[in-house]
């Protein structure tokens, strides 16, 4: 008895490939969010700023971004009371559990 398989690599390649770009996709838009929930704001200014430059990677480039993340422990809490310094830390802190299942459930689709 002979079995032949015929597998197309190209298609699995693709396939694989389509589940991590659109995994990674998800997860970065989510992250964005999840980290604007902790971000200061005054005039939101800074929040406007985030967005996703290329796949994996999340920043905000408001002028004073780097010196609200690291530096400034005292934030107000006028207009968003959940305000703090390192927002992404305080979200991966808060949703590393719900990334990794949104990026699975992406991946997977």
């Amino acid at each position: 008895m002979t079995i032949s398989i015929d597998l197309d690599e190209s298609a699995i390649k693709r396939k694989i490939e389509s589940g991590v770009d659109r995994a990674q996709l998800a997860l970065d838009v989510q992250v964005l969010k999840d980290s604007n929930f902790n971000v200061p704001r005054r005039e939101d200014t800074l929040m406007r700023s985030g967005h996703i430059p290329e796949p994996g990677t999340v920043e905000w480039d408001a002028i004073y971004s780097r010196a609200q993340y690291y530096l400034y422990p005292n934030k107000s809490k006028d207009k968003n009371p959940n305000a703090s310094m390192q927002w992404f830390e305080h979200a991966k802190a808060r949703e590393l559990k719900n990334w990794e299942a949104l990026a699975n459930e992406e991946y997977n689709r």
